[in-house]
């Protein structure tokens, strides 16, 4: 997939020595896409509230949910409607909630921008031969769209609707890990949120943590990844 400027790439083999040691030995690079890669103004609690209103026409209590993450209210919702001996009703409205949501993701996406930094760092790592890979909970076709918008070169896209789990759990990255036969050792795991770096933690991966300088409190104070940056330039 071409570049979305022109680049004098270096010559393969060729190591930046300025580049951080995480990447040292990474035949694998694995990169959450919203916030990390791109900004796309995607608004995670009106996403919620949606989900949530959705949840409550199958007579599911949102009250105990509202604190989750849109994706982590669905699952539990099938879950309720599944313990209820209504798993068909959750598959619909797992249907429905993510038809939903990927409407809004799509409204939210339209005009994404990238990070600073973002092409400078795929620049150096394509140019190492690391295998580039993208791991997100947003809709596949959505994430196509930034990525084609963008012409954002990468190797390997894992969206929700690859997986059976998403982020935190492991499978998203062990999907990339998998088809590129790389072993965990050689794989770093970059993103934004503490979900990013559990996922390549449970997977085995080396992680990066970037806190946003426009987020107050580090989201990986529980969770802490190898490295922690504020910027994904940094890693230059």
């Amino acid at each position: 997939m071409p570049f979305a400027r022109p680049f004098s790439c270096p010559r393969r083999g060729w190591y930046n020595p300025d580049m951080h040691v995480i990447f040292e030995q990474a035949e694998a690079v694995l990169f959450d896409l919203d916030g990390t890669l791109v900004e796309t103004g995607i608004d995670f609690s009106r996403l919620r509230d949606a989900t949530l209103q959705l949840v409550a026409e199958y007579g599911i209590d949102a009250r105990p949910l509202q604190d989750l993450d849109a994706l982590s209210i669905v699952e539990r919702a099938v879950d309720a409607l599944r313990l209820r001996g209504e798993a068909e009703a959750g598959e619909t409205l797992r249907k429905r909630a993510f038809a939903r949501l990927q409407a809004m993701e799509m409204a939210y996406c339209a005009s994404p921008r990238p990070v600073p930094g973002m092409y400078d760092l795929l620049e150096v790592l394509r140019a190492q031969d690391t295998r580039i890979g993208i791991i997100t909970r947003n809709d596949r076709e959505v994430a196509l769209r930034t990525l084609s918008t963008l012409q954002i070169p990468h190797d390997l896209l894992v969206s929700r609707d690859d997986v059976d789990k998403v982020k935190p759990h492991p499978q998203h990255v062990m999907v990339a890990l998998e088809e590129w036969r790389v072993a965990p050792p050689q794989c770093v795991v970059v993103g934004d949120y503490w979900m990013d770096v559990e996922a390549g933690r449970a997977a085995g991966c080396r992680t990066v943590g970037i806190w946003r300088l426009d987020v107050p409190i580090n989201p990986f104070r529980h969770h802490p990844p190898d490295v922690l940056v504020r910027e994904l330039r940094e890693l230059l």
